[in-house]
């Protein structure tokens, strides 16, 4: 299991001196979560940000159906800070374990004391706002424009870009994810996701394993997003 075992080694904190570092210490507590225990609820008043040490916790809104669109997951190093911008504002999403976690947990009030003080720490959170900022703009586009069997394709393509290279012409993803969860991130149903994974292991364009899928032909699903 993946784990950061000291707040020294989450990136954003990268760069802070040892005073800053010692400083946020004393503000960090420590918490365990089960799976499926809510952090924080959207439209909640936001009291506090997280940084998760084990585990993933997912971030999502819900609409007024009741349906529920996964932004994004997070893993050890990440945290849901947002911006700083305004002492009071409202959680956007909801935040809920999906696996077993801990996370260190910091009261707004030293958070947005730190940014406003630290000019690195400042430019590491515009760049972190940068990055979600693409990676939402993406989803957009990919459950708008896209149907369910390319976003479902780019979704794997996107995994792949991120596992570390292998040897061989076969490239096997470690999935940390349920079908449910996909479905989640990509907008989509449970049961869709599964009927096309199997179209695509059917088309020998995948294959699935228990926690793994295969991919023994990237070229074949790039030319299907085409």
């Amino acid at each position: 299991m993946s784990i950061i075992p000291t707040f020294e080694e989450i990136p954003l904190f990268q760069g802070l001196s040892k005073a800053e570092l010692d400083s946020l210490k004393g503000c960090l507590r420590e918490k365990s979560f089960q799976k499926g225990e809510i952090l924080f609820s959207q439209g909640q008043g936001c009291e506090r940000i997280f940084f998760v040490q084990s585990g993933r916790v997912k971030l999502y809104r819900t609409a007024s159906s009741g349906k529920e669109q996964t932004l994004e997951t997070l893993g050890p190093g990440d945290t849901c800070a947002c911006n700083p911008g305004s002492r009071t504002w409202f959680c956007l999403t909801t935040a809920e374990a999906v696996t077993p976690c801990k996370v260190w947990l910091l009261p707004r009030a030293d958070y947005v004391r730190m940014v406003e003080t630290n000019s690195k720490l400042a430019h590491a959170l515009t760049n972190l706002f940068a990055e979600r900022l693409r990676c939402f703009s993406s989803l957009i586009e990919d459950i708008s424009l896209k149907d369910v069997k390319k976003r479902l394709i780019k979704f794997l393509l996107d995994m792949l870009a991120h596992t570390p290279s292998q040897a061989g012409g076969e490239k096997i993803l470690s999935i940390p994810f349920t079908r449910q969860e996909i479905a989640q991130r990509i907008g989509t149903s449970r049961e869709t996701v599964a009927r096309h994974l199997y179209q695509l292991k059917r088309q020998k364009l995948i294959d699935i394993k228990p926690h793994q899928i295969i991919i023994p032909n990237k070229e074949g699903l790039e030319k299907l997003l085409s």
